[in-house]
């Protein structure tokens, strides 16, 4: 018996290392899955006319659909379904796409895939940081979200101040502040992974684990993109 135990003692740490990495793996496929759903519309909307004019005339609406849906998302946790909360995500990620259009219009597409590339194997490094650290990451979080109301500020200011040096400042921030979200927020799905056993909340959590991934790399993308982008002849 005591032997039965042991091995039932040992084989817990395992059981719970594979709960949490098929959670990681579940997060990863709604992940993955908006970033094409965006990137499917990002060359939808670069290729149709009406659209980019839609999107030059409703910008700022664009962009505050967008944040509300990332708010409700998040707010609403505990009232949406995981069914309703996977499809405000796959809206999101449309909306996304959309805003994106324009950027494939400017950008060479050896600029753009170049950037997609660091942005991948940065954020790829920064996760695997995240996962297999032994550091608790949590104590960041206060620090790092101080650097993003840090941030948005300092942008705000600089599209009326237009300074290009304080851009690249600007820039640089960004780029270390959305890599070390990207091994904070990959931490805290482990952890919840290892300890949520609801099975509803598990299936919400990696939606919402993958909306914070996906803005990670995005705004990942958008301030190393400063750095390597190329505008069209």
């Amino acid at each position: 018996m005591t032997e039965h135990n042991e091995a039932i003692q040992a084989s817990a740490p395992a059981a719970l290392a594979a709960q949490a990495k098929a959670y990681l793996n579940k997060v990863y496929m709604w992940m993955s899955a908006s970033l094409l759903v965006t990137a499917g519309m990002a060359i939808y909307a670069a290729s149709s006319r009406d659209m980019m004019m839609w999107v030059a005339e409703h910008p700022i609406m664009l962009a505050i659909g967008t944040i509300g849906l990332v708010f409700v998302m998040s707010l609403c946790r505990n009232i949406l379904t995981s069914g309703a909360l996977a499809v405000l995500f796959m809206v999101f990620s449309a909306l996304e796409g959309i805003l994106f259009g324009p950027l494939l219009i400017a950008y060479t597409s050896q600029s753009l895939g170049l950037t997609f590339a660091c942005t991948a194997g940065m954020f790829g490094a920064m996760a695997l940081y995240g996962a297999f650290t032994k550091r608790n990451l949590s104590t960041l979080g206060r620090t790092l979200f101080m650097l993003l109301i840090g941030l948005i500020i300092a942008g705000i200011a600089n599209i009326f101040w237009g300074n290009s040096t304080m851009d690249l400042i600007v820039s640089a921030v960004g780029v270390i502040v959305f890599a070390l979200f990207t091994a904070y927020d990959t931490q805290n799905i482990l952890r919840e992974g290892l300890y949520c056993e609801d099975e509803d909340q598990r299936r919400k959590g990696a939606i919402l684990g993958a909306l914070n991934l996906y803005l990670d790399f995005i705004n990942l993308f958008l301030y190393l993109l400063r750095f390597l982008g190329r505008l069209k002849d």
